[in-house]
């Protein structure tokens, strides 16, 4: 401390011999004013060291009065903070020091306020906590002396930066003043980066929490963002959480915040273990998937085995079916051969007796009064009607209901459609007393010769059938 002391001191003698050759007063104070607004303007433009050069310039062309020296503090705790933006902490601090000896001359205790202020930064950013502590406690003696509430504030929340830091979160909720405080513009970043850590890990509000990582993406003049950020991801590390360390990875090269330079090569560790990491979680998730694929298709294999077994068997049963029902129908037809060649020796027995020929049993039939009843009658035919006709025809053809059977005709609707047939009822007028439609008649006809024969055929060829009988 002595070694710097002696330093500011030398350079203070320096630039106060420097001064007695420059112009008057009114233009030394008017270059000044003008070089220090193009510093503002350029800190909103360009990088930061340009700025310094400009305050630098603006100190220089300050002539030795009172007011000049309140300017020269002003100026160094500007290039103070701009100073620890550009990583410049040793640098930083013997410019607060210079603001601090030109506080002392003009007894601005504000400003020494401030000084000590931004040299409790800088010794925080050096992971000095000791002397930040020490230089943030004369800040706080000389802002209780003078009672201001707003200084007094600043000072806590700089304390509970560092005490967060140092992971006492605890110890930095209890340095906070009771909400709410007031904050100013310039440590908002501070104030949201601080809760967070209070809310994350000391009160556990997650809405709380939300709500000051949302506000510290808005300030872009600040690196608090970048700390959580890598707070975050130590964390996620930590816990082999590698997605959400990739997320954050991301959201860090979007918010484009640097991390600080004691947690660069942690980070970029960090970084190597986390894509390391999701590509073995990768590979992983490539070979399930794989195994996935393989018995996907083992099974579909299989069912579809089992399903070309199931439809072969179908169309075998089917056919085996089929033919049996051939042969059945075959053997049917065989039966009936044999009936027809009995009835025919027994017709050559009874050659000598004197038969009726079609025509007279058309006309009997014709003539009757159940035929003329059922050609005239519009409701279908009931039982009492359908025996009469079938007694009438078993009457004149006395094995016509033998031979039907025969052929395996034994549903009642059929029987009574083929006696119909018998009598000579055309299709449209069985319908009717079948009260069924013509084409079911019709069908129905053909599907009993197919029935009986085999083969197809339609109801006309059944008909030559049932008129042979």
């Amino acid at each position: 401390m002595t070694k710097i002391f002696r330093l500011t001191t030398g350079i203070l003698l320096l630039l106060l011999v420097s001064c007695q050759n420059r112009p008057g007063t009114a233009e030394a104070l008017a270059e000044a004013d003008s070089l220090y607004a193009i510093g503002r303007e350029s800190l909103e433009n360009y990088p930061a060291i340009r700025s310094i050069l400009y305050f630098q310039r603006a100190i220089d062309a300050l002539p030795d009065d009172t007011a000049s020296v309140r300017r020269k503090t002003a100026l160094f705790n500007d290039m103070g903070r701009l100073l620890i933006r550009l990583r410049l902490y040793q640098d930083a601090i013997n410019k607060y020091l210079l603001a601090h000896i030109c506080a002392t001359e003009t007894n601005d205790s504000l400003s020494m306020i401030e000084s000590f202020k931004g040299m409790g930064d800088a010794y925080q950013m050096m992971n000095n906590a000791f002397e930040a502590m020490l230089c943030l406690d004369k800040a706080e003696q000389m802002a209780a002396s003078l009672k201001a509430d707003k200084a007094l504030a600043s000072i806590a929340l700089h304390k509970a930066l560092i005490s967060v830091r140092w992971g006492k979160f605890e110890q930095a909720d209890k340095q906070l003043p009771r909400s709410p405080f007031p904050v100013s513009e310039a440590d908002k970043g501070m104030y949201h980066y601080v809760m967070w850590h209070l809310f994350n890990s000391v009160r556990h509000n997650q809405d709380s929490l939300n709500y000051h990582y949302s506000q510290l993406t808005a300030y872009r003049q600040t690196d608090y963002l970048g700390r959580v950020i890598y707070w975050k991801l130590q964390q996620a590390i930590s816990q082999h959480d590698f997605r959400k360390a990739d997320q954050l990875l991301a959201e860090r090269k979007l918010t484009g915040r640097e991390l600080e330079r004691d947690a660069e090569y942690e980070a970029s560790g960090a970084v190597a273990a986390v894509y390391q990491a999701l590509h073995a979680e990768r590979e992983k998730a490539d070979l399930l998937i794989k195994n996935q694929r393989i018995r996907f298709y083992a099974v579909m294999g299989i069912l579809s085995s089992i399903l070309f077994i199931a439809i072969f068997l179908i169309l075998l049963y089917r056919s085996r079916s089929e033919r049996m029902r051939v042969e059945r129908n075959n053997a049917l037809l065989e039966k009936y051969n044999e009936s027809l060649r009995a009835d025919l020796e027994a017709e050559r027995a009874k050659a000598t007796m004197p038969q009726p020929d079609a025509d007279s049993m058309s006309i009997a039939i014709r003539e009757s009064d159940i035929y003329q009843r059922l050609l005239k009658t519009e409701k279908p035919m009931n039982d009492t009607e359908a025996a009469e006709a079938m007694a009438l025809v078993d009457r004149l053809y006395p094995n016509f209901n033998k031979r039907l059977l025969t052929f395996g005709v034994v549903k009642e609707h059929e029987v009574r459609m083929c006696y119909l047939v018998k009598m000579g009822f055309k299709t449209s007028r069985m319908a009717v007393l079948l009260s069924r439609s013509g084409s079911a008649i019709s069908n129905g006809r053909a599907r009993l010769y197919k029935k009986v024969f085999g083969k197809e055929g339609n109801g006309e060829d059944w008909d030559k059938v049932i008129q042979s009988l």
